[in-house]
């Protein structure tokens, strides 16, 4: 496998580059098995504004699987609330994370509710638990 290249899958296996570290390795096997999901052909060359869209899709789906909003809410709850921190939770690189977050900014917006949580991305990451008003009879 050629150095510049981490991984690729062929007749539903995915092969990853040794000579890269844990992490690229973890990284790049996310986004294989988002290809395996999401991919329809060959795209190696990604000419095509189609192929450019399979091949974000495919990333995106695996900052999801790596850096999951139920991941970041164990974070939250353990008191895990850098991103260098977030980084070593997930066994990913900071630029990972990032990417992640920027892919939920995306998605769902700067700021939005998930499971009981705040997610506000708008200058960073920042989370909070939604409190929940009691009523007075």
């Amino acid at each position: 496998m050629p150095d510049f290249q981490g991984a690729c899958i062929f007749n539903n296996e995915v092969y990853i580059n040794s000579n890269r570290t844990y992490r690229q390795n973890l990284q790049d096997t996310a986004e294989e098995i988002g290809h395996w999901k999401t991919t329809a052909g060959n795209i190696m060359e990604t000419k095509t504004l189609y192929d450019q869209r399979q091949e974000l899709e495919a990333r995106q789906l695996g900052y999801m699987m790596i850096v999951g909003l139920d991941g970041l809410i164990n974070c939250f709850d353990k008191g895990i609330t850098t991103p260098w921190d977030i980084a070593d939770y997930f066994e990913c690189n900071i630029d990972y994370v990032w990417s992640a977050l920027n892919t939920y900014k995306v998605k769902y917006g700067e700021n939005f509710d998930y499971k009981g949580y705040n997610f506000d991305l708008r200058r960073g990451f920042n989370m909070a638990k939604i409190k929940i008003a009691s009523r007075v009879k």
